[in-house]
């Protein structure tokens, strides 16, 4: 009993980290948008995307070997998964813009410093939730290729800080999965 009680803490402080960091985010991502209004950083992000355009147009050649409604339909697709934007706008004519660039280097930024704060605090707390997949595991069973045995604490709460840094999704998802599978292991040794 003492040990379910021990994985329910881990458990908990698992999905409380995970939403302290986007918490935290959502407050670094509102100061980022009230500097970025306040000190004119379009300017920059202007800049980048001209500096982006010329790339596209003169380093890859795109047109010269692609129809052009291909490559927007190829663009379109991107934007749609990057920025998760509907998938309806079709045109025959890419379009970058500077809004659209800012999106995508605020969010990959935004996505490193949160698995930065996720190994962080893992590490501060020593939140290791690999080794109790690894512990859920039916030892009747045979391995299979999710089977995880890293000997290494250090590596196990940094994929367990990367998992933290993801978000609460992930870390949910991960938690009823390994609740399964230790209800698996259960009913296995029970039959």
């Amino acid at each position: 009993m003492e040990a379910l009680a021990k994985v329910t803490v881990i458990f908990t402080l698992a999905l409380a980290l995970s939403l302290l960091i986007e918490r935290f985010l959502e407050v670094l991502k509102s100061i980022t948008d009230l500097l970025d209004s306040r000190y004119d950083w379009y300017k920059f992000w202007n800049r980048r995307t001209a500096s982006l355009r010329d790339k596209l147009e003169h380093r890859l050649n795109v047109f010269e070997y692609v129809r052009p409604e291909t490559a927007a339909s190829v663009l379109n697709r991107a934007k749609s998964i990057f920025l998760k934007t509907p998938d309806k706008e079709i045109t025959n004519a890419p379009v970058i813009s500077g809004d659209l660039v800012r999106a995508f280097y605020i969010k990959v930024i935004f996505k490193v410093v949160a698995i930065a704060l996720g190994i962080g605090l893992a590490f501060w707390f020593n939140v290791d939730l690999v080794a109790i997949w690894t512990d859920a595991k039916d030892p009747n069973k045979p391995p299979s290729f999710i089977d995880i045995d890293i000997r290494s604490e250090t590596l196990r709460i940094i994929f367990t800080g990367v998992a933290l840094g993801l978000g609460s999704g992930p870390v949910h998802k991960i938690i009823v999965a390994i609740e399964d599978r230790r209800k698996q292991r259960e009913e296995g040794s029970v039959a």
